[in-house]
């Protein structure tokens, strides 16, 4: 049964996106589904596995997206961003652009975003040369180097180590929340990297790892035990270029001891933030953030952010797959019974 009458717009083709699309259109609600890139699938698809089950995230988005089709409720509008808002009587008046210039105007009784987080530029921790030697790279920069490698390409690394909490838990160039999913994604990543090459040296260098989620404490626990990631308790001070490697100097702060380990690739985990388009969107329609650019939520609503806006996923606040897909869910969910009441 279709219920013509009502339309939500949804800002952002991710995980959260499409999983909040999908519900809507599915409750026979109409649905415009917004996503700045040609294509959608957001973050997900630069990764190469998943925690804490090791599954294929593309298979994710494949699915998903497959379903949307099916759905003759949902319209899809890809290299497309919302450039105006107005509100009207019973929502908002929407102007949308695409990467060519053509305009498309909208009357929407809702809308749900979902722009996601980004990741700090790291390059004003000096020290770590993150700009200046090509092999430091963050992390989502290195799931690439892990798809080429799984395809047979470039050369087998000797060693490699990350870097935890680089911009998160710092007052001082970063920011003081902890970012949530790097302990999980670098223990995959490293992981990874034993799988592909068993006798390639890892290490991860950590101030703590916190693994709360369901299987997550095993996960990390199979990483270290299993596949023989080496972890070391402390900040590395420095990275210095010596015959072709990148030599980590670092403090073992269990043992209280310096150490130096000589590596090919070094990967910092950075802060995630919130995306440039997240500031201008909330101003749009009337939305909160925090003082860090994340926005906030209603009180007593899981998804509400100002009158008949909701969000999901990252732009909230980083969080893994799994969760992202619940907020898409859970912000479907107030939508309907917005529209279902009216």
């Amino acid at each position: 049964m279709t219920k013509a009458g009502k339309t939500a717009l949804i800002i952002g083709g991710g995980v959260a996106g499409m999983e909040a699309a999908l519900r809507i259109g599915q409750a026979g609600f109409d649905c415009v589904l917004a996503e700045k890139e040609e294509v959608l699938g957001g973050t997900v698809l630069q990764l190469s596995s998943s925690f804490p089950r090791w599954e294929n995230p593309l298979e994710l988005v494949e699915e998903r997206i497959s379903q949307l089709k099916l759905c003759g409720r949902i319209k899809i509008m890809t290299a497309t961003s919302a450039i105006e808002s107005r509100v009207s009587k019973h929502g908002y008046s929407v102007t949308l652009q695409s990467r060519n210039g053509e305009t498309t105007n909208l009357d929407i009784d809702a809308v749900v975003l979902a722009t996601g987080f980004g990741m700090m530029d790291v390059s004003v921790y000096g020290e770590y040369g993150y700009g200046i030697y090509p092999e430091v790279v963050n992390s989502l920069e290195f799931e690439a180097r892990i798809k080429a490698w799984s395809a047979g390409l470039g050369k087998v690394p000797e060693g490699v180590a990350f870097f935890k909490c680089v911009g998160s838990r710092d007052r001082s160039k970063g920011y003081p929340y902890c970012s949530k999913i790097c302990c999980m994604y670098t223990a995959k990543q490293a992981g990874l990297v034993k799988d592909m090459f068993p006798y390639t040296k890892v290490y991860v260098f950590y101030m703590d790892y916190r693994a709360a989620g369901k299987c997550y404490e095993e996960f990390v626990r199979e990483v270290i035990e299993k596949k023989h990631v080496t972890y070391v308790r402390g900040r590395p001070a420095k990275i210095l270029p010596e015959g072709g490697k990148l030599l980590v100097r670092a403090e073992d702060t269990l043992i209280g001891i310096p150490i130096e380990v000589s590596v090919d690739i070094v990967v910092l985990a950075s802060a995630a933030v919130p995306r440039r388009e997240t500031g201008p969107l909330a101003e749009m329609f009337g939305a909160k953030a925090d003082k860090y650019g994340f926005l906030e939520r209603q009180r007593f609503s899981l998804a509400k952010a100002s009158d008949r806006v909701f969000f999901a996923g990252g732009c909230g606040f980083p969080l893994e797959t799994l969760a992202a897909q619940q907020e898409g869910a859970s912000a479907a969910a107030e939508v309907i019974e917005l529209f279902a009441h009216e």
